[in-house]
């Protein structure tokens, strides 16, 4: 259950960045920002829904970079997230997903918590390491393909 969850949020972070990259005019890799030029003090801005369907912003201040720590060449970035209700209630559940931007350049989406936190402190996923996922799998034969 648990890479169909992360699968699905990659996707959305995806189509929302493909998305941003067209409407600037960028070219994809120009809409991502490098997860090795992320720096401690940077402010990012997130979008998610706390409530009902209104789309929310809230900040994203960079925290640092946590090179290998889900895996081999796996980053995280944490950030310190302020905003709606963050304050009060921490990262809660439903913002994995939630994309992150810098200079209008996405850096990655919501993807972990730290429940035990007094501060609501998240880590972020880098796109640029979903995109390579993506990139590696096999693309599956289909039928128009295969005749």
């Amino acid at each position: 259950m648990r890479p169909l969850i992360l699968g699905a949020c990659v996707a959305c972070s995806l189509v929302v960045a493909l998305d941003g990259a067209r409407q600037l005019g960028q070219q994809p890799a120009q809409a991502f920002f490098p997860v090795d030029q992320l720096k401690p003090g940077m402010v990012g801005i997130g979008r998610t829904v706390f409530t009902g369907d209104t789309q929310e912003e809230f900040r994203a201040n960079i925290v640092g970079v946590l090179q290998n720590a889900i895996g081999p060449r796996r980053d995280l970035t944490i950030a310190r997230l302020e905003g709606g209700p963050l304050a009060t209630t921490g990262v809660i559940q439903g913002m994995s997903g939630s994309p992150v931007y810098i200079d209008g350049r996405l850096i990655g989406a919501g993807a972990y918590s730290f429940p035990f936190a007094k501060d609501p402190i998240a880590g972020i996923q880098p796109i640029s390491q979903m995109v390579e996922v993506l990139d590696k799998r096999p693309v599956p034969a289909t039928p128009a393909a295969a005749g």
